[in-house]
């Protein structure tokens, strides 16, 4: 079925969007310790660590933006396909389907 197709690229994003995050997670972290051994005052930290955020948000859609339109527009084309054709299926790899031939007798 599509719904396996879709299920794989619905997959692909949500780990594109955990690893973006993971990455900014781990930077976060990271500035954070650095200013706290560095004495700056919480609200600064909070300041610099929003600035940075949103640079790194910016940064990871620079990158990754072609990459995530290309995903979104084939989930997109897999969604219609599989309404317009809900019983289409999509062969595993290695597997053929040839026609008996006429007059085949099984044993």
């Amino acid at each position: 079925m599509l719904t396996h197709a879709i299920d794989l690229v619905v997959a692909a994003i949500l780990f594109l969007a955990g690893l973006v995050m993971t990455v900014i997670g781990v930077i976060d972290s990271y500035l954070s310790a650095i200013m706290t051994y560095a004495g700056l005052p919480p609200l600064f930290q909070t300041i610099i660590l929003i600035a940075v955020a949103l640079w790194l948000i910016v940064l990871a859609v620079r990158l990754l933006g072609g990459v995530f339109s290309g995903l979104i527009i084939v989930l997109l084309l897999l969604m219609v396909l599989h309404r317009l054709f809900p019983h289409l299926e999509i062969l595993p790899p290695n597997t053929h389907t040839t026609p008996e031939p006429a007059g085949a007798v099984h044993i």
